[in-house]
């Protein structure tokens, strides 16, 4: 009997490899994806200001790198005695108002530099929501749980999110016009807005993403929320909090997605990185015996072979702990 639809998003024709450099930025669901990416040694970075669930927020984020637009003292508030600021998650928080300055604007620096040499780019959008600030009218990536009488509440409308985005697309494709776009909204469910609200700011934000891969060139559909939601569609996939997908749910996203982006080339350099991790968590009853340092040898020999068969790929840490220098 079949228990589940078993979507099969396809190949893509544009494939990721570990010599390129990937950028991710969006919902929580990007961290999980990045890391699987760093696990697996391709280059990758993820999210400059903190994670940012809804779309405008991002395109704001990633406008405000491309053109240098660097913070400044109006873009920061002192609440307590941390610097915030609110278009960045709360653990970018500084003690002064300088060193936040700082930390936001060498950022800028680095995604700036990251973004012209990066052949992908993936966003993961998690809801249509997004809070604007009274006093200053602004749009917020995050309200740092200040007092909800700062903010209104907003859902983004479809027409605003394209908007932005083909003007955000139209900037990337002239500042690096070798970058791949992968669009996804994530399976996170955003329950405190409520079901129905959540179903709604997703369903806007799938119209919209559809929308923003028609009308511009070089842009990938990858269906995470849909594998989750009508493909697995049941709640042993979820964390207890019901929202979020838990391990499983996450590694058959990501076996998906490795099918879709990954060669047959890549996979096989995937699998000999995974057998060198499981080797570095190998715990011995004895490190010092004769068999662990005859494991320790034969390890040091494949990741050595490996290294010098991709010399692009990190393998540093791995070297220095099975050499044990």
């Amino acid at each position: 009997m079949q228990f589940h639809l078993n979507i099969q998003p396809g190949v893509s024709s544009h494939h990721i490899e570990h010599q390129h450099n990937l950028l991710l930025i969006g919902s929580c669901f990007t961290e999980h994806i990045e890391k699987k990416l760093q696990g697996l040694k391709f280059n990758s970075s993820a999210n400059p200001f903190g994670i940012v669930f809804n779309p405008l927020s991002i395109a704001k984020s990633l406008t405000r790198i491309l053109d240098k637009v660097y913070f400044t003292e109006q873009d920061i508030l002192e609440e307590g005695d941390t610097w915030i600021s609110l278009e960045t998650h709360s653990s970018l928080s500084k003690p002064s108002k300088q060193e936040l300055l700082d930390t936001l604007n060498t950022l800028i620096d680095e995604w700036y530099t990251r973004l012209k040499a990066a052949n992908w780019l993936i966003f993961t959008f998690g809801s249509a929501f997004y809070y604007e600030h009274l006093e200053s009218g602004n749009i917020v990536a995050n309200c740092h749980k200040l007092p909800g009488k700062l903010f209104h509440k907003n859902l983004s409308e479809t027409t605003h999110i394209i908007s932005d985005y083909n003007l955000l697309l139209k900037k990337l494709e002239v500042f690096n016009p070798n970058l791949n776009l992968i669009f996804t909204v994530s399976p996170v469910k955003h329950l405190r807005d409520g079901v129905i609200e959540n179903n709604l700011s997703k369903a806007i934000l799938i119209q919209s993403v559809h929308a923003i891969i028609k009308q511009n060139k070089r842009c990938l559909y990858f269906p995470s929320y849909e594998l989750v939601n009508d493909d697995l569609r049941d709640y042993r996939f979820y964390e207890a909090d019901m929202a979020h997908p838990n391990k499983q749910a996450i590694e058959y996203v990501w076996d998906k997605f490795s099918a879709m982006f990954f060669t047959s080339d890549t996979q096989q350099v995937i699998a000999k990185i995974q057998e060198i991790n499981s080797a570095i968590h190998h715990r011995p009853l004895n490190i010092h015996s004769k068999s662990f340092t005859e494991f320790k040898a034969a390890q040091l020999k494949k990741c050595s072979a490996l290294q010098a068969a991709y010399p692009y790929l990190q393998l540093d840490k791995e070297l220095h702990y099975f050499s044990g220098s």
